[in-house]
């Protein structure tokens, strides 16, 4: 991304003098609001992990043992790894509704390969390289045709999901390594393997998001995209590598599931269709784009993961498990429009009305 240095300071810094009126507050103290909602919204989240917790050890006793917690975060970290990317997207403006079918075509083209003869780090890497293709697909239908992101990934879903199907002939496939199962399914230093790996991406998402040029670009781009575009700001190309990120997300959850289950199966992304947006959106993330936080994301996907913990402890049915998620997602959505509604009816002293207050990091 070109994002040359000027006479007067860096593009980000051109972002926030774009976005502010000339003898306004400036950006990053306009952010105080934001920041002091994120950190609200981020604490109330905690709060309900914390009840959640409460709720499912009263009701089970095997929710507390350290197996089980371990448990939790090797199965909320697929969840996760898609989650990190999903935010930045849709802090940006888009939508990314595909990656689970992402997930159970690389996990199918895994098993294909393997079943062929192809090295099964080969074939890995071929998914996960599959994955950023779809990815760019969905960044070039979107940015280039124009056609609307919920759209364009509702099809490319169902193509891939068809797909995984056809090309399976809807069977499993077993992937029988030793070396790759450890990827999965092993552990280190008594921690999941699959966890440790969810928890770096977060860190590298973190530091993104705080302090690179491209993570301000995010934001920009989702706050005020003729502002970014006014800047310098390549308000195209950022968003369609997020595309590609989120692709490549959904084909290391594809190699990572398929690790931990020694088998690849065109099923096996269903349970993240709508799991992974729950998740960004819980986290705090907005719909209109502009805001969000990997923080908040980490955060809601131990919620979901708890929810689903519990739910299966207490041997719920899959279908009921669904149900549950639903429910989560509207309420996410209901809460990022209260907090939009709430914003509209308390601007900024010093902004005016109808005016784009800037982008600003939670």
């Amino acid at each position: 991304m070109d994002m040359k240095a000027t006479p007067t300071g860096t593009v980000a810094d051109t972002v926030e003098r774009e976005v502010a009126a000339p003898g306004q507050t400036d950006v990053r103290r306009l952010a105080a609001g934001p920041r002091l909602r994120a950190l609200l919204h981020d604490q109330g989240l905690v709060l309900i992990l914390l009840i959640l917790m409460v709720l499912s050890a009263t009701l089970s006793p095997y929710f507390l043992s350290v197996s089980n917690f371990l448990t939790i975060g090797s199965a909320a970290s697929v969840l996760g790894i898609m989650a990190i990317t999903q935010t930045y997207l849709i802090i940006a403006g888009g939508f990314d509704v595909s990656v689970g079918s992402v997930l159970s075509f690389t996990s199918v083209l895994v098993g294909l390969l393997v079943s062929a003869g192809v090295n099964v780090w080969m074939a890995s890497m071929i998914a996960l390289l599959t994955g950023g293709a779809i990815g760019a697909l969905n960044g070039f239908i979107v940015l280039k045709l124009k056609v609307n992101p919920l759209i364009t990934t509702l099809g490319t879903l169902s193509i891939f999901s068809g797909l995984a199907y056809i090309v399976s002939h809807n069977q499993a496939w077993y992937v029988s390594d030793v070396g790759f199962s450890f990827l999965g399914a092993g552990k280190l230093a008594g921690l999941p393997v699959p966890l440790l790996l969810f928890l770096l991406i977060f860190v590298a998402g973190l530091f993104l998001e705080r302090f690179t040029r491209f993570g301000r670009a995010i934001y920009a781009i989702g706050g005020n995209r003729e502002a970014a575009r006014l800047a310098g700001i390549r308000v195209e190309a950022v968003p369609f590598w997020l595309y590609v990120m989120s692709g490549l997300s959904g084909g290391f959850a594809g190699v990572l599931t398929t690790s931990a289950l020694a088998a690849s199966g065109p099923q096996v992304g269903e349970a993240y269709l709508l799991s992974v947006v729950t998740a960004v959106i819980l986290g705090g993330a907005s719909l209109a784009g502009g805001r969000g936080s990997v923080v908040g994301t980490l955060i809601a996907v131990f919620v979901l993961g708890v929810l689903q913990n519990g739910f299966a402890l207490l041997e719920f049915t899959s279908s009921a498990q669904n149900v549950g998620i639903g429910v989560v997602l509207i309420v996410a959505v209901l809460m990022d429009q209260a907090a939009q509604a709430l914003g509209k009816k308390a601007p900024i002293r010093g902004a005016p009305a109808g005016r784009a207050q800037g982008t600003a990091r939670p």
